[in-house]
């Protein structure tokens, strides 16, 4: 996967999560077993192959798991939709999110596809909702509601791991030209929350941000959400900086794009698991 367009792919993902208000259009799919689905996002597959129907998909993006798609073939690339060939396929759903341009939707229904759209979660409560829709739409609304049940449960027992006093001061980073920041508009804000933290560019309205306001917030803890040597170069710009809380203490860290960009509830809470223990134990 070339580097530079999975952050860029990252960063649509957080933008549109907090500015997006397409409006959902009604649910007029079959809840019976055996839909064959289109996703157009990764996160909705990833959610769909954790509810077990995984050989329901017979359509995908390229930044879907494909290895775990045995029955679905590739109908978008990160950019494009083809219409065409998903019309080939003749798909009871079609299930969408801000990634996927208002006129593929139209131009989906004018061929009597039924669409539902997902909006993107803009926190971790929002993305247990979507995974109960989910649940619903591909008639296993019970085994989402036990999903998100055990996420729950599990949050609760890793925020009691987290040691009681300051908060720390958080900048999650998922972007590298331009610095690029995760704000309270999206799901990415909820790791440095449930984490205990306080996030540096909680106030912007985008995320474009300056490598000097970042320093001058001189935050405790650097997360750095990219892939590959992008990462490697980025934590090794911050310790430059000696005088920044986060070289100091050693608390640079990078996370994998695609599992911390694709949200789940299960993604989240490993996500989330991995910030607590790098940072508190």
């Amino acid at each position: 996967m070339n580097k530079k367009i999975a952050l860029i792919v990252a960063a649509i993902i957080l933008i549109f999560s907090g500015s997006c208000n397409t409006e959902q259009p009604e649910n007029n799919a079959s809840k019976d077993e055996g839909l064959r689905i289109v996703s157009l996002t990764p996160s909705i597959t990833k959610q769909l192959i954790l509810l077990g129907v995984e050989d329901d998909v017979v359509g995908h993006t390229s930044y879907c798991p494909e290895e775990k798609l045995k029955n679905s073939e590739l109908v978008a690339s990160a950019t494009e939709v083809n219409i065409e060939k998903i019309a080939t396929l003749e798909p009871d759903l079609v299930l969408a999110s801000t990634l996927t341009k208002e006129k593929v939707i139209n131009n989906l229904r004018k061929l009597d596809i039924t669409v539902k759209y997902l909006e993107m979660p803009k926190s971790f409560e929002a993305i247990c909702r979507q995974m109960n829709t989910i649940g619903e739409l591909a008639g296993r609304a019970d085994k989402a509601s036990t999903i998100v049940k055990k996420q729950r449960e599990k949050l609760d027992s890793l925020r009691n791991t987290i040691p009681k006093g300051k908060k720390l001061k958080f900048f999650i980073e998922i972007g590298a030209d331009p610095l690029f920041a995760a704000t309270s508009n999206s799901f990415m804000h909820d790791y440095i929350r449930y984490a205990n933290g306080k996030n540096i560019a909680a106030d912007l309205k985008t995320g474009t941000i300056s490598r000097e306001r970042v320093i001058a917030e001189n935050p405790d803890v650097i997360i750095i959400v990219t892939m590959g040597v992008v990462g490697k170069e980025e934590k090794e710009t911050w310790q430059e900086y000696p005088n920044l809380k986060a070289s100091k203490n050693n608390n640079i860290f990078t996370i994998d794009a695609d599992q911390a960009s694709s949200p789940t509830p299960v993604s989240f809470i490993e996500v989330l698991g991995k910030i607590i223990e790098l940072v508190y134990h």
